[in-house]
């Protein structure tokens, strides 16, 4: 009888032994994964259902598509936000208008944008 007991003491001891010790791998993976994620990353603004994000950089801010997980603009210094109509964004050379309700881009050169988008120039939220 004794001996049951002593095997099913052992059992349950490294069962709880085991299973704190997978708690903790848990935590430190958990742990590492906060700090090393996309930490460096913030999200600045939004834009077309959150499909596109002007995200802050190291020294400087990007446009990503997040669907595709790719850039479309790099080094961004000014954007306008205009929910449900269109939204855009530009850096030195060129501009990207975001129809927010096809979640669609277009990017051109500066020097081809129309007086309505010369005129959002100055309405733009600027970024350092």
């Amino acid at each position: 009888m004794e001996e049951k007991q002593s095997k099913f003491s052992r059992g349950l001891l490294l069962f709880f032994i085991g299973a704190t010790a997978l708690f903790f791998i848990v935590l430190i993976v958990l742990f590492l994964m906060s700090t090393f994620g996309k930490s460096e990353k913030e999200a600045i603004a939004l834009l077309a259902g959150n499909h596109y994000a002007i995200v802050k950089e190291e020294n400087s801010y990007t446009l990503y598509d997040q669907k595709e997980n790719k850039p479309i603009l790099e080094d961004v210094n000014g954007y306008f936000g205009a929910r449900n109509i269109r939204s855009y964004v530009k850096n030195d050379t060129e501009l990207v208008s975001i129809d927010e309700k096809e979640e669609e881009y277009t990017k051109k050169p500066l020097e081809k944008a129309s007086q309505a988008e010369k005129a959002m120039f100055k309405k733009m939220k600027k970024l350092d």
